[in-house]
């Protein structure tokens, strides 16, 4: 049930600070019924969209869903709220694949589900927060910027262990108030990330 769900689990969640409301957990729990080609569609549909931001092509993939699976345009949309929600919090928390897998089964869903989204959001992590960046700092103006290494001292992945990651922190004048925006990234994710910002500010040179 998911009032009792969520009454249970407030303030559990780590990709957002406040309690997901019912209708959220319900949608999410409603991933569990979609089948291995459907969850990975739906994965490419919204994270997608938080990367490249565009309404049209979000529109265009939703109509393609629905023809293509016969499931309800009401349902794909409560589906697509969630997911929107969860991603884009999972994303500003700079949510670990650890930490979303924990996340997911607490919204009800199944395990191997859990690790499979966790999988595909830990592939496309680099590039989602490259975009958010970008889409940030277009809108915004970035009034400083520190960053500070550290060592995982404990994990539930025992491998990573005393691996060395690095935490970003960046603040920024949204003009009506500073918000502070903090993304942690292993350094292989980090030398990553810096490429792909190297990339993005040759291609603004060229077109500047």
């Amino acid at each position: 049930d998911p009032h009792t769900l969520r009454a249970n689990i407030m303030s559990t969640f780590k990709f957002q600070d406040e309690s997901p409301d019912a209708q959220m957990i319900s949608s999410m729990q409603n991933l569990n019924s979609l089948s291995t080609e459907q969850l990975d569609e739906f994965l490419d549909m919204v994270l997608g969209f938080l990367k490249d931001n565009q309404s049209d092509a979000l529109m265009q993939n939703m109509g393609a869903f629905v023809e293509r699976h016969s499931i309800n345009t009401s349902a794909l949309k409560s589906l697509l709220r969630a997911g929107l929600l969860f991603f884009s919090g999972a994303l500003k928390k700079s949510l670990n694949s650890p930490s979303m897998i924990a996340d997911l089964v607490l919204f009800g869903l199944d395990q191997d589900k859990a690790e499979g989204i966790a999988s595909t959001w830990r592939d496309r992590f680099v590039n989602l927060s490259k975009s958010m960046i970008q889409q940030t700092l277009m809108v915004n103006q970035l009034v400083d910027m520190e960053w500070k290494f550290g060592v995982t001292s404990s994990n539930s992945e025992v491998h990573k262990v005393g691996h060395t990651f690095l935490q970003l922190k960046m603040v920024l004048d949204k003009g009506n108030g500073k918000e502070t925006v903090v993304m942690e990234l292993t350094l292989p994710q980090f030398y990553q990330f810096l490429q792909e910002m190297e990339k993005a500010k040759a291609h603004l040179q060229y077109f500047s």
